[in-house]
């Protein structure tokens, strides 16, 4: 590995050649978001003047273990620390490289896991193998992103409902005014993401703060459907005054709790959702608060008030079978994931593309349908098994044992040749048709991919959507 340095906005940093590719890891691109920047904005960092070793990736945002993941992934718990969580990693081919698309990822994990250090999202042969730079985010999840308080602590705490949108945002400004000395073009930016991450995407579609700053949209498996208003997000807050014994009129003293505190009464949020019923658990969402997000995205998509950049937009074909393995697991829940996926994932994700369809002809749609062979097969085409074939990463430690050996590298490639060239070019390839309404013809990616038109009509039939 050969030292390389470059220069940021900020100050320098110092990262390193490896294999054709420049990376730089763990660049803070916002201040400590602690003490009197808890549930604020994010910030601009401190300058710096002599070059900052950017050579190990920074710290998760606070979170919750997720043993599940843990386990099918043979990972250790990701360190995590709310002072020094908002970096970007950069990957971009070695020096020379100039005016190269720039693709943003934005992790998943419900708002409440997730790192961009994930090693599933490392983008050295994205970078490499298509020519482009590859940008990894680190926002603040769960009640530290997400927690809205305008209504407890008054209109300085306004915009606390969407912060970890904000520092999607700051990321973004990060990228265009640094990413051309990384090689980058910053007039050719697409943000892409997956689960929470998609959600994100298609919300900062929606939101005015965030227009200009991307030029291209991928949502995989994600909604523009689920935010909560400000009324139900006070609800959440309030729930979680409850879970800490604090009453109301001491709300401010969340503002100087330990995050470990705050953090096992968000658990006791999740957990109380779910008992009351909520089928997805997500106490910490986008917000619609009228200010960051002025209307809930899917309808700012119908209204027109998004920009009409490019889309892709898709699902895999059984979404829900990831959160239905173990010994806990119902029996017989092949019809149970189909209508679950269907409600959750892929419904949602035809409206959006029908709305954004209605706007401008640059829409794609697509279907993943092969299926892992790990656990017996019991996986399937499940929730998050695209992801090692669109960063093409099917060799990172781990990945065997959520995909099962012997993955298909032709998928792989597939899916990130058409990624890459959608960030190139504004459309996935000649091959890969646009969406319409009449003729709903999608790319099925599989060991061998084609188009179909119509691909789920069964299991909207299933659930008894009324054809079009």
């Amino acid at each position: 590995m050969v030292g390389q340095t470059a220069d940021t906005t900020h100050g320098p940093v110092q990262g390193v050649t490896d294999e054709g590719v420049r990376v730089f890891k763990g660049i803070p691109f916002a201040a400590p978001p602690v003490g009197r920047l808890r549930f604020r904005p994010p910030q601009p960092p401190e300058p710096w003047t002599r070059p900052k070793p950017a050579t190990d990736y920074g710290p998760a945002a606070p979170q919750p273990r997720d043993p599940v993941l843990e386990q099918m992934f043979g990972h250790p718990p990701l360190p995590t620390s709310e002072e020094s969580c908002l970096t970007v990693n950069v990957w971009t081919p070695e020096r020379g490289a100039h005016n190269l698309p720039v693709m943003v990822w934005l992790h998943g994990g419900a708002f409440l896991t997730g790192s961009g250090r994930d090693l599933v999202f490392d983008g050295s042969r994205l970078a490499a193998r298509h020519d482009v730079v590859v940008v990894t985010v680190n926002y603040r999840l769960g009640l530290l992103g997400f927690l809205y308080l305008g209504e407890l602590l008054g209109d300085e705490y306004a915009s606390s409902g969407n912060l970890g949108l904000l520092d999607q945002i700051a990321a973004l400004h990060w990228v265009r005014d640094n990413i051309t000395g990384c090689g980058g073009d910053p007039d050719n930016i697409t943000v892409f993401g997956q689960s929470a991450g998609a959600m994100s995407v298609l919300t900062l579609m929606a939101m005015p703060a965030a227009q200009g700053l991307f030029h291209k949209a991928i949502a995989q498996s994600g909604s523009a459907e689920y935010t909560h208003t400000r009324e139900r997000a006070t609800a959440v807050a309030r729930d979680l005054l409850s879970a800490l014994a604090l009453p109301e009129h001491e709300a401010r003293r969340l503002l100087d709790l330990p995050v470990d505190t705050l953090l096992h009464a968000q658990q006791s949020v999740g957990e109380s959702m779910r008992e009351r019923g909520d089928p997805l658990g997500l106490p910490f969402a986008p917000v619609v608060d009228g200010i960051t997000l002025p209307q809930a995205p899917l309808a700012a998509f119908t209204s027109g008030a998004v920009p009409p950049i490019p889309l892709i937009s898709g699902t895999t074909l059984e979404e829900e079978r990831l959160f239905l393995v173990g010994p806990q697991a119902p029996r017989g829940d092949e019809i149970l994931a189909a209508l679950m996926g269907e409600r959750m994932f892929h419904a949602p994700t035809a409206r959006l593309v029908e709305a954004h369809a209605a706007r401008t002809s640059q829409v794609w749609t697509y279907l993943f349908t092969w299926r892992s062979t790990a656990r017996n097969g019991e996986l399937g085409a499940c929730h998050s098994l695209d992801l090692p074939f669109v960063f093409d990463n099917l060799c990172a430690p781990g990945v065997d044992r959520f995909t099962g050996p012997a993955a298909p590298q032709r998928l792989a490639d597939a899916m990130s040749s058409a990624w890459a060239s959608f960030a190139r070019h504004g459309h996935p390839g000649a091959a890969w048709p646009a969406f319409d309404t009449t003729h709903r013809a999608g790319m099925i990616f599989d060991e061998i991919s084609r188009i179909e038109s119509d691909p789920l009509r069964d299991i909207r039939t299933l659930r008894g959507v009324r054809e079009p």
